[in-house]
């Protein structure tokens, strides 16, 4: 079952979409020493229909310092601004027209895209299931206990 989250003044998130970086938007690879991959195929197109029709922001792991150059690359990449959230206590990213806020803060938001993210759609069985697959819960040599 698939349903429209439309964008509301009274909800600050259905304005924004999140974009994981490492992965989602960059080809795979590590990001040690701030080194960021190429895009994937693809993404940077995303990106920027995302951006004409709500809130965009980049979300990452990535310690503070090098949000910098994660908001060069986006700007390179995309030619759409790009810029380090300076606010430690912001919620939401509601601002559209192609300006992207780039965080290391899971904002709140109609919908994120990541890579390492499993889908949520009200059953935890099925959930817990498949999160248990992918930290290799029940399988020889994982810890299981709690």
């Amino acid at each position: 079952m698939h349903h429209v989250i439309a964008p509301t003044p009274d909800s600050p998130a259905s304005q924004a979409v999140g974009l994981d970086l490492d992965g989602t938007l960059t080809q795979p690879g590590p990001w040690l020493g701030g080194r960021i991959g190429l895009p994937q195929p693809g993404a940077i197109d995303a990106l920027r229909t995302l951006a004409r029709h709500r809130a965009v922001f980049v979300y990452t792991a990535r310690p503070t310092r090098w949000l910098p150059e994660v908001a060069d690359w986006v700007t390179w990449y995309s030619g759409l601004e790009a810029f380090v959230d300076p606010s430690p206590e912001r919620a939401y990213w509601t601002s559209s027209g192609g300006t992207i806020l780039v965080t290391n803060t899971k904002l709140g938001a109609a919908a994120y895209v990541d890579d390492r993210a499993v889908h949520h759609a009200g059953d935890w069985a099925i959930t817990f299931a498949a999160v248990s697959r992918a930290i290799g819960l029940g399988r020889p040599g994982v810890c299981t206990t709690t």
